[in-house]
């Protein structure tokens, strides 16, 4: 009798073992979900922050874009209108020649400008921001290169410094089309 009693109470330990260690499991699945619901949250959180700061950012640089056409009038043709500068060598005197060498030389600043803003906002869509944005941007740099000859050009003369000429670079993703022929 006395094994039957020490049998049953080795059962009942051991019963109330596994109760005890289904309960810690539990917990710590419990703990688990808990911990991944904060972690999903919290991505969601940064991510909202990050894509919130680099809009910020690159409407920033837009804004100063735009702000260089506000102030420099005169550029808005090279830019917007597929418009040719003026050939400094065609001028009749000094002055005309070193007016369209300056027009020139800020004409290429701002290309240089605009190139920069578009390689970073293309970065930007490589590492997946503007994803709903995205088709509104890719369609405004491809437009940009179809109205401004300075643009092609400046793209043309440097596409090293801005990936090359391959498929995935600034070239070959949204100028290479609208330059053709330029």
């Amino acid at each position: 009798m006395e094994l039957e009693a020490d049998h049953a109470r080795a059962l009942a330990k051991s019963s109330q073992a596994r109760k005890r260690r289904r309960a810690e499991l539990l917990l710590i699945g419990a703990g688990v979900a808990a911990t991944l619901i904060a972690a999903a949250y919290q991505y969601v959180g940064i991510r909202s922050t990050l894509e919130s700061s680099t809009a910020a950012s690159l409407y920033a640089q837009q804004q100063e874009i735009d702000r260089i056409f506000m102030e420099n009038v005169d550029l808005q043709p090279y830019f917007w209108r597929r418009q040719e500068l003026p050939d400094p060598a065609a001028a009749h005197n000094a002055a005309g020649k070193l007016e369209a060498q300056q027009l020139a030389a800020r004409a290429e600043a701002t290309a240089h400008r605009i190139l920069d803003h578009f390689a970073h906002l293309k970065y930007q869509m490589g590492m997946q921001a503007f994803t709903s944005e995205r088709a509104d941007w890719e369609a405004y740099m491809r437009q940009s290169f179809a109205e401004s000859l300075i643009l092609c050009r400046a793209l043309w003369a440097d596409r090293e410094s801005f990936g090359g000429n391959g498929s995935d670079s600034l070239w070959g993703r949204y100028a290479e089309e609208p330059c053709r022929g330029m």
